[in-house]
Protein backbone atom coordinates (compact mmCIF):
# COMPACT_ATOMS: atom_id res chain seq x y z
CA UNK A 1 0.00 0.00 0.00
CA UNK A 2 3.18 2.18 0.82
CA UNK A 3 3.99 1.36 -2.42
CA UNK A 4 1.10 2.50 -4.54
CA UNK A 5 0.44 5.75 -2.34
CA UNK A 6 4.53 6.83 -3.46
CA UNK A 7 3.66 6.28 -6.75
CA UNK A 8 0.24 8.24 -6.82
CA UNK A 9 1.69 11.15 -4.81
CA UNK A 10 5.47 11.08 -6.67
CA UNK A 11 5.21 9.73 -10.00
CA UNK A 12 7.91 8.91 -11.89
CA UNK A 13 9.56 7.70 -15.41
CA UNK A 14 12.15 5.65 -15.68
CA UNK A 15 15.41 7.32 -17.06
CA UNK A 16 15.99 4.90 -19.58
CA UNK A 17 12.65 3.72 -21.54
CA UNK A 18 10.44 6.59 -19.78
CA UNK A 19 7.69 4.73 -19.01
CA UNK A 20 6.26 4.98 -15.90
CA UNK A 21 7.93 3.21 -12.70
CA UNK A 22 5.43 1.37 -11.04
CA UNK A 23 7.98 0.36 -7.82
CA UNK A 24 8.72 3.14 -6.23
CA UNK A 25 11.82 1.33 -3.92
CA UNK A 26 13.92 1.08 -7.41
CA UNK A 27 14.02 4.64 -7.86
CA UNK A 28 13.43 5.84 -11.31
CA UNK A 29 13.79 2.69 -12.90
CA UNK A 30 11.50 0.91 -14.05
CA UNK A 31 11.69 -3.38 -13.55
CA UNK A 32 11.89 -4.40 -16.69
CA UNK A 33 15.11 -2.17 -17.49
CA UNK A 34 16.86 -3.10 -13.78
CA UNK A 35 15.97 -6.40 -14.99
CA UNK A 36 18.04 -5.64 -17.72
CA UNK A 37 21.73 -5.53 -16.00
CA UNK A 38 23.66 -8.51 -16.09
CA UNK A 39 25.71 -10.26 -13.55
CA UNK A 40 29.42 -11.41 -14.49
CA UNK A 41 29.85 -14.63 -15.08
CA UNK A 42 33.10 -16.50 -14.99
CA UNK A 43 35.80 -16.74 -16.17
CA UNK A 44 37.09 -14.26 -14.38
CA UNK A 45 40.69 -13.45 -13.04
CA UNK A 46 40.24 -14.57 -9.18
CA UNK A 47 42.04 -11.57 -7.78
CA UNK A 48 40.75 -8.75 -9.40
CA UNK A 49 37.60 -9.67 -11.47
CA UNK A 50 38.95 -9.27 -14.37
CA UNK A 51 38.95 -10.96 -17.86
CA UNK A 52 40.81 -13.50 -19.83
CA UNK A 53 42.69 -15.34 -16.15
CA UNK A 54 45.85 -17.64 -17.05
CA UNK A 55 45.23 -21.05 -16.16
CA UNK A 56 46.28 -20.18 -12.37
CA UNK A 57 43.19 -18.02 -12.71
CA UNK A 58 44.99 -14.92 -12.57
CA UNK A 59 44.63 -12.10 -15.12
CA UNK A 60 48.28 -10.95 -16.91
CA UNK A 61 47.97 -7.44 -14.71
CA UNK A 62 47.54 -9.30 -11.56
CA UNK A 63 50.49 -11.77 -12.60
CA UNK A 64 52.52 -8.57 -13.26
CA UNK A 65 52.08 -7.30 -9.93
CA UNK A 66 49.82 -4.04 -11.01
CA UNK A 67 46.81 -4.65 -8.43
CA UNK A 68 47.91 -3.00 -4.85
CA UNK A 69 44.20 -4.88 -3.43
CA UNK A 70 43.60 -8.61 -2.29
CA UNK A 71 40.77 -8.60 -3.82
CA UNK A 72 37.51 -7.10 -6.32
CA UNK A 73 34.73 -7.81 -7.82
CA UNK A 74 31.58 -5.79 -9.49
CA UNK A 75 27.88 -6.32 -9.69
CA UNK A 76 26.81 -5.53 -12.93
CA UNK A 77 28.39 -6.08 -16.29
CA UNK A 78 28.60 -2.47 -18.05
CA UNK A 79 26.56 -1.81 -21.21
CA UNK A 80 25.55 1.40 -22.74
CA UNK A 81 21.80 1.29 -20.32
CA UNK A 82 24.16 1.12 -17.07
CA UNK A 83 26.25 3.71 -18.20
CA UNK A 84 23.71 5.95 -19.09
CA UNK A 85 21.73 4.76 -15.65
CA UNK A 86 25.03 5.66 -13.52
CA UNK A 87 25.34 9.06 -15.63
CA UNK A 88 21.97 10.11 -14.06
CA UNK A 89 22.85 8.79 -10.49
CA UNK A 90 26.08 10.75 -10.64
CA UNK A 91 25.77 13.97 -12.50
CA UNK A 92 21.36 14.44 -12.60
CA UNK A 93 20.33 13.96 -8.77
CA UNK A 94 18.92 11.04 -9.97
CA UNK A 95 19.72 9.52 -6.29
CA UNK A 96 17.45 7.41 -5.66
CA UNK A 97 19.04 5.02 -7.80
CA UNK A 98 21.28 3.86 -4.98
CA UNK A 99 18.59 1.62 -4.06
CA UNK A 100 18.31 -0.86 -6.81
CA UNK A 101 22.16 -0.52 -7.17
CA UNK A 102 22.67 -0.91 -3.59
CA UNK A 103 20.57 -3.96 -4.01
CA UNK A 104 22.59 -5.33 -6.69
CA UNK A 105 26.14 -4.35 -4.34
CA UNK A 106 24.13 -6.11 -1.53
CA UNK A 107 23.98 -9.28 -3.68
CA UNK A 108 27.26 -9.46 -4.83
CA UNK A 109 29.23 -9.01 -1.67
CA UNK A 110 26.64 -11.45 0.31
CA UNK A 111 27.68 -14.21 -2.87
CA UNK A 112 31.27 -13.18 -3.23
CA UNK A 113 34.14 -14.07 -1.36
CA UNK A 114 34.52 -10.74 0.59
CA UNK A 115 35.48 -11.24 4.53
CA UNK A 116 35.37 -6.91 4.77
CA UNK A 117 34.57 -5.91 8.23
CA UNK A 118 34.31 -2.39 7.41
CA UNK A 119 33.38 -0.58 3.71
CA UNK A 120 34.99 2.77 2.69
CA UNK A 121 33.60 4.86 0.14
CA UNK A 122 36.11 6.10 -2.55
CA UNK A 123 36.01 9.75 -1.31
CA UNK A 124 35.42 13.04 -3.40
CA UNK A 125 37.36 16.17 -2.72
CA UNK A 126 35.03 18.20 -0.40
CA UNK A 127 34.80 21.07 -3.04
CA UNK A 128 33.32 18.35 -5.58
CA UNK A 129 31.19 17.18 -2.80
CA UNK A 130 29.67 20.15 -1.99
CA UNK A 131 29.38 21.41 -5.51
CA UNK A 132 27.27 17.58 -6.74
CA UNK A 133 25.61 17.19 -2.98
CA UNK A 134 26.81 13.89 -2.02
CA UNK A 135 29.50 11.14 -2.37
CA UNK A 136 27.67 8.48 -4.84
CA UNK A 137 30.05 6.15 -3.19
CA UNK A 138 28.99 5.71 0.16
CA UNK A 139 25.09 6.23 -0.97
CA UNK A 140 25.95 3.23 -2.87
CA UNK A 141 27.20 1.52 0.33
CA UNK A 142 24.89 2.49 2.76
CA UNK A 143 22.00 1.21 0.42
CA UNK A 144 23.72 -2.29 0.29
CA UNK A 145 23.52 -2.12 4.09
CA UNK A 146 27.30 -2.11 4.56
CA UNK A 147 28.77 -0.94 8.00
CA UNK A 148 30.10 2.49 6.40
CA UNK A 149 33.45 4.28 7.07
CA UNK A 150 33.83 7.28 5.99
CA UNK A 151 35.93 9.17 8.04
CA UNK A 152 39.20 6.36 7.74
CA UNK A 153 40.55 8.38 4.31
CA UNK A 154 39.69 11.61 2.85
CA UNK A 155 41.18 13.18 -0.74
CA UNK A 156 43.41 15.95 0.27
CA UNK A 157 43.94 17.54 -2.93
CA UNK A 158 41.12 17.84 -6.28
CA UNK A 159 41.80 15.82 -9.32
CA UNK A 160 40.81 15.77 -12.72
CA UNK A 161 38.07 14.24 -13.95
CA UNK A 162 39.43 10.52 -14.72
CA UNK A 163 37.36 10.02 -17.82
CA UNK A 164 39.51 11.09 -20.89
CA UNK A 165 42.67 10.27 -19.58
CA UNK A 166 44.71 7.58 -20.74
CA UNK A 167 46.54 4.51 -17.92
CA UNK A 168 49.28 6.62 -16.66
CA UNK A 169 47.49 9.72 -17.21
CA UNK A 170 44.78 8.14 -14.62
CA UNK A 171 47.81 6.76 -12.40
CA UNK A 172 49.43 10.57 -12.32
CA UNK A 173 46.11 11.88 -11.47
CA UNK A 174 45.49 10.32 -8.17
CA UNK A 175 49.28 9.74 -7.58
CA UNK A 176 49.41 11.14 -3.44
CA UNK A 177 45.59 12.56 -3.70
CA UNK A 178 44.42 10.58 -0.55
CA UNK A 179 44.87 10.55 3.03
CA UNK A 180 44.09 8.31 5.83
CA UNK A 181 43.59 11.22 8.77
CA UNK A 182 43.61 8.02 11.73
CA UNK A 183 44.81 4.72 11.78
CA UNK A 184 43.37 1.66 10.29
CA UNK A 185 42.93 -1.93 11.08
CA UNK A 186 41.39 -5.14 10.16
CA UNK A 187 39.88 -6.25 6.94
CA UNK A 188 38.63 -3.38 4.86
CA UNK A 189 36.34 -2.82 1.23
CA UNK A 190 36.75 0.19 -1.26
CA UNK A 191 33.45 0.94 -2.52
CA UNK A 192 33.30 2.89 -6.04
CA UNK A 193 30.55 3.27 -8.68
CA UNK A 194 33.01 2.32 -11.51
CA UNK A 195 36.50 1.01 -11.75
CA UNK A 196 38.36 1.60 -15.04
CA UNK A 197 42.12 1.37 -14.90
CA UNK A 198 42.37 0.37 -11.05
CA UNK A 199 44.40 3.60 -10.34
CA UNK A 200 42.24 5.36 -8.39
CA UNK A 201 41.65 2.32 -5.69
CA UNK A 202 45.17 1.03 -5.91
CA UNK A 203 45.80 4.24 -4.22
CA UNK A 204 43.68 4.27 -1.88
CA UNK A 205 44.47 0.24 -1.52
CA UNK A 206 47.98 1.82 -1.07
CA UNK A 207 47.28 4.25 1.67
CA UNK A 208 45.18 1.78 3.59
CA UNK A 209 47.71 -0.80 3.82
CA UNK A 210 50.63 2.20 5.04
CA UNK A 211 47.96 2.68 7.48
CA UNK A 212 47.19 -0.37 9.24
CA UNK A 213 44.62 -2.10 7.21
CA UNK A 214 45.41 -5.94 6.98
CA UNK A 215 43.36 -7.06 4.11
CA UNK A 216 42.14 -4.18 1.24
CA UNK A 217 39.15 -5.71 -1.31
CA UNK A 218 37.13 -3.52 -3.87
CA UNK A 219 33.22 -3.88 -4.37
CA UNK A 220 32.15 -1.57 -7.63
CA UNK A 221 29.13 -1.41 -9.06
CA UNK A 222 30.63 -1.74 -12.40
CA UNK A 223 33.52 -2.31 -14.51
CA UNK A 224 35.11 -1.07 -17.76
CA UNK A 225 37.80 -2.86 -19.26
CA UNK A 226 40.49 -0.40 -20.25
CA UNK A 227 44.03 -0.88 -21.91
Amino acid sequence: MLNTILNLVFPADCVLCGQQVSEWRSGVLCGECEGGFRSPEPPFCLRCGGPHPSPDGRCSRCVQGETRFDLARHALVFDEALRSAIHHFKYNDRVSLARPFGRRLAACFRNGPFTAEVAIPVPLHRKRERRRGYNQAALLARQAGLEVRSDLVRRKRPTDTQTDLTRRQRADNVRNAFECPRPVSGRVLIVDDVMTTGATVNEVASILRKNGATRVEVLTLTRVWSE
